[in-house]
């Protein structure tokens, strides 16, 4: 039995080191860095970028709190999905606080992923991230949808990744806070842990961010909603399963009509990794400095980054933005 297991988990490496060098052509190779369980967002984002053509996910890993139980939720997602092919990277792991989707993902057993699923699960998520970006022929896109708490290990373990990763990142606020107010705020991915973001900010390598100023604004109305939601595919189907299952328990956050969305923030960080982002975002060069109480202000000796700051043509940009997201993954694609 000893010797079964042994070489169960041999085949298991050696697949992911087939996956870890072979690169689907034409698609960009990403890393997607998330907190999904506690806001649905990161729900959206993961099933965006496991649907859009223009990418190829090698890797989800967990962030912040309970990051083991966050891989149940990725888990259960990858599965319901077909995508177990796609790697799990369990993050640095924080207080065990679970919320919201955590009940959801809680019968998905790793163990049992693995064994009766076939899925890959890495306990050291940070090795695994380091795995993947430097076996990578070309240029790792991060999406960095969660507090930073993976980047000050990744940096100090492997500091070489900044030369061949770039980050697509859903932080900060520049000009504009939430609620789409004129007031910056210290933007919860970044106050969550302002150090963290210290650290990923002047890094070195190229970091593009979407702050509060556009993502802060993605709510779907009622036809894209729909959309969405009425899908025949297993992502729409997935997400209506878990949506129901994170709305009975988001505790002052399901302030929902049946007629909008919550605020997919996330799902712009991946669009930002796609060929669809300047379609929809202006992307503009700003200095930004992370203040140690989690603000992101523009400031002459700050982090050079590129920066969404506005949507194409006014709303018309958002509207466009809107009925994309919902169609890209509302669509039966096969993984």
């Amino acid at each position: 039995m000893a010797m079964i297991k042994c070489g169960l988990a041999l085949m298991l490496m050696g697949v992911f080191i087939l996956a870890l060098s072979t690169s689907v052509a034409g698609k960009t190779p990403v890393i997607i860095d998330t907190d999904v369980g506690s806001d649905f967002d990161d729900s959206v984002a993961i099933m965006l970028a496991l649907q859009n053509e223009d990418l190829d996910v090698k890797l989800i890993v967990t962030a912040t709190n309970d990051t083991e139980a966050r891989a149940r939720i990725v888990a259960k997602y990858l599965a319901a999905t077909n995508n177990t092919h796609v790697p799990i990277g369990i993050g640095v792991p924080g207080l065990d606080c679970r919320t919201n989707l955590y009940h959801w993902g809680s019968d998905m057993d790793l163990k049992t992923y693995q064994s009766d699923y076939g899925g890959i699960v890495h306990e050291d998520g940070v090795q695994a991230m380091y795995d993947v970006i430097t076996a990578s022929s070309e240029p790792v896109a991060i999406v960095a949808i969660a507090p930073a708490t993976n980047f000050p290990s990744l940096l100090k373990r492997f500091p070489q990744v900044v030369h061949h990763a770039n980050i697509k990142a859903m932080s900060g606020s520049l000009y504009r806070g939430y609620g789409n107010s004129s007031q910056p705020a210290a933007e919860y991915n970044v106050a969550k842990c302002a150090y963290c973001s210290q650290e990923m900010y002047k890094a070195g390598w190229q970091l593009t961010t979407t702050p509060l100023d556009t993502c802060g604004v993605v709510i779907m109305r009622q036809t894209a909603f729909d959309m969405l939601l009425t899908g025949l595919g297993p992502y729409s189907t997935t997400l209506v399963e878990s949506w129901v299952s994170w709305c009975s328990r988001a505790i002052g956050a399901c302030h929902l009509t049946p007629l909008t969305s919550d605020i997919f923030y996330d799902a712009v960080a991946v669009t930002l990794a796609t060929t669809s982002a300047t379609r929809f975002l202006e992307i503009e060069e700003r200095k930004v400095t992370v203040t140690n109480d989690g603000h992101t202000v523009i400031s002459k000796d700050g982090t050079s980054i590129q920066a969404a700051l506005n949507w194409q043509g006014g709303g018309k940009g958002l509207e466009l933005y809107l009925e994309w997201l919902a169609t890209e993954i509302s669509r039966n694609r096969k993984p």
